[in-house]
């Protein structure tokens, strides 16, 4: 009885928080942001600099930073803290000479129009960057949960267990938290908030239509501005189709009036509007973005991946608790779905149920998932691929993840309405599902965990595969949830704070240097410390070796005035900066396609307005030109100022 009662009171608790989701929702967001919670591996500046223990817990509570979440807490936090320093200007010289595009800079907080559209950034402009990083990452999930379980609702046809289930298995995908941040999950968000709010416009009453006409075009500006086109392109279309075929299903709701058209060309308006003023105002920098050597030139035909893409990755599962050996968590964490299971059984779901309504929306999911296996497997004619943009397109299988969730969503809401498999069929491809994991178990999986890890995954999965196809609900959704959570919500640490950023002497002293002298340009030096610029950024330094999205020409100019290094420079880089006696040279990384290396003469180091050096090490070269004005006692990095002449 006891665990009846218990099993009741979450029964009402989860419903509770279906039926009141936004206030539920608006009341966890206002507690973390009041706490300062978020998911941030900015802890990893403890550990490079040398003082972990000291200041970890300041900012650490639960779980672990992630270094190869580079792109997040190298790159795109510093960016949005450095802002702060630039009054939120649409162009930063933080970084640069000729200064960066802010909009392209991984749509920084910028004070402008296009704030509007970005809701995620309010929290810097508003409260300031240690709130505003919690606002970013708590927004940023809670509305992931919500949009997401409007989707599958939509595609359910309001089936709220099904709906839930899809909610936890899209936002806690751990592509999607390895992802997180920076614009991969902000093109699945986007993507899917347009086909709600498009949808909801559509068939909902006239005063919630309102709300959508204003929503709408800010969510659309959003997608747009997102400029990731290697996601874009995919989850777009896909969305666009989803879209068409449930208007087509659900027409009869349809409540479309000609006033409507006046409010879908305001929309249009609006939409069209911010997106050009962004145009305009940003082409230059758009178009150096899109001219690099990369990404902007790259061109990808798809093909070379096996039937196995279309699966779950099993090493998945694993990587929040055990690093990658042979690739990165990040390029190998993939969604928890069980896509073939439907595309096996699909024949069978259509002969059952081909009078069902809802067939449509799975038949355009269906066709959907076909053209990106062909694209994945096989590949596109070089002129098939631009002629669709596919060639933009290099993470199709992240993509796919995506529809497939929607798909298995969308399978689960429709079988759980009858019984349409016999016992006979449902062994049957549940010994091939098997059969083909256990075929897709390769060297260097073996070598990473073992067999026994992966009969163990297969077996679970098979497992739950019965448990969702035999229609025993609660334990299917139950086994599911956990095993999403447990891949997923383990990705990203909780933290809380940004002391990892602010609270060590070394940046306190970049941040005072830099306030005395606010016009003043760093370099950081060393043995790959290139991350040390991001650090300065964060601590109002302006390092010239920070990251560029596109080639700061304004310092490349005075070192090669006749662009010899061009094809070196001109791309998102990260800059390690070697001083030397001899000639400037530059060396491009052999594995990495966004790292180079500078090695600068003192010469031309003189050619640029540099007033202090970050480095790692006593200086042997230069020393004529430099001073040794600091040294951190508990990380041992120097600071170093230009020496001034007469």
């Amino acid at each position: 009885m006891g665990c009846s009662k218990f099993l009741d009171w979450i029964k009402k608790g989860i419903n509770f928080c279906i039926k009141w989701r936004y206030l539920v929702a608006l009341l966890v967001f206002i507690f973390c942001v009041v706490f300062k919670i978020h998911g941030s591996s900015i802890n990893e500046y403890n550990k490079m600099l040398g003082n972990y223990d000291k200041y970890a817990s300041e900012t650490l509570i639960l779980g672990d930073s992630r270094m190869i979440r580079s792109d997040e807490w190298v790159v795109h936090t510093p960016y949005y803290v450095s802002q702060s320093y630039n009054d939120y200007d649409k162009t930063s010289h933080m970084m640069s000479l000729e200064g960066q595009d802010m909009i392209v800079g991984y749509n920084a907080p910028v004070m402008d129009v296009t704030l509007i559209a970005k809701p995620f950034t309010w929290g810097y402009v508003l409260l300031g960057n240690e709130y505003g990083l919690s606002w970013y990452w708590c927004s940023k999930l809670i509305l992931l949960v919500l949009v997401s379980f409007e989707l599958c609702m939509i595609v359910t046809k309001k089936n709220k267990k099904v709906s839930l289930l899809g909610a936890i298995m899209i936002a806690f995908a751990p592509a999607v938290q390895w992802w997180f941040v920076p614009h991969m999950v902000d093109v699945f968000f986007w993507g899917m908030a347009v086909f709600v709010l498009a949808y909801r416009f559509f068939t909902s009453v006239k005063w919630f239509r309102v709300l959508y006409m204003f929503l709408l075009p800010l969510a659309v500006t959003t997608f747009v501005l997102a400029l990731f086109p290697s996601l874009q392109i995919s989850v777009g279309l896909t969305m666009l189709a989803l879209f068409i075929a449930c208007m087509i299903r659900d027409k009869k709701e349809i409540t479309f009036k000609k006033k409507d058209i006046w409010r879908i060309v305001l929309m249009a308006a609006i939409a069209f509007g911010m997106i050009g003023y962004t145009v305009l105002t940003s082409k230059e920098a758009i178009k150096a973005l899109y001219n690099t050597v990369y990404p902007g030139k790259r061109v990808s035909l798809g093909g070379g991946d096996g039937l196995k893409v279309l699966f779950t990755d099993l090493t998945t599962f694993m990587l929040p608790f055990r690093d990658i050996t042979y690739s990165n968590n990040c390029e190998v964490s993939n969604f928890i779905h069980f896509a073939p299971i439907f595309l096996m059984l699909y024949p069978v779901i259509w002969k059952k149920m081909k009078r069902n309504k809802n067939m449509i929306v799975g038949n355009t999911l269906l066709v959907c998932i076909i053209v990106m296996a062909v694209f994945m497997m096989i590949g596109f004619p070089e002129l098939l691929a631009k002629l669709t943009f596919f060639s933009y397109i290099n993470r199709m299988w992240i993509a796919y993840g995506l529809v497939a969730t929607i798909f298995t969503v969308w399978g689960i809401s429709m079988i759980w309405e009858k019984q349409i498999f016999s016992k006979k069929q449902i062994f049957g491809v549940l010994l091939i599902y098997a059969f083909l994991y256990i075929c897709f178990v390769g060297s260097n999986e073996l070598s990473y965990a073992g067999w026994k890890y992966y009969l163990v995954a297969i077996s679970g999965l098979v497992l739950l595969s019965y448990l969702m196809l035999s229609g025993h609900q609660k334990t299917f959704i139950i086994g599911t949830s956990i095993l999403v959570l447990a891949a997923g919500a383990t990705v990203n640490p909780l933290s809380r704070g940004m002391g990892a950023l602010f609270d060590h002497p070394l940046g306190q002293k970049i941040n005072e240097l830099s306030k005395d002298d606010n016009e003043a340009y760093w370099l950081s030096t060393g043995s790959d410390i290139r991350v040390l610029s991001s650090f300065g950024i964060a601590n109002g330094g302006k390092f010239l070796n920070a990251v560029n999205f596109y080639p700061d020409y304004g310092k490349w100019k005075l070192i090669d005035p006749e662009g010899e290094n061009d094809a070196v420079y001109n791309r998102y880089a990260h800059m390690n900066i070697e001083i030397v006696e001899d000639k400037t040279r530059f060396e491009p990384s052999t594995t990495l396609a966004d790292l180079f290396t500078l090695y600068i003469s003192c010469d031309d180091l003189a050619k640029w307005p540099v007033k202090y050096l970050l480095s790692d090490k006593k200086m042997t070269v230069c020393k004529k030109d430099f001073k040794e004005i600091y040294k951190d006692s508990e990380s041992n990095y120097y600071i170093y100022e230009r020496i001034k002449t007469q």
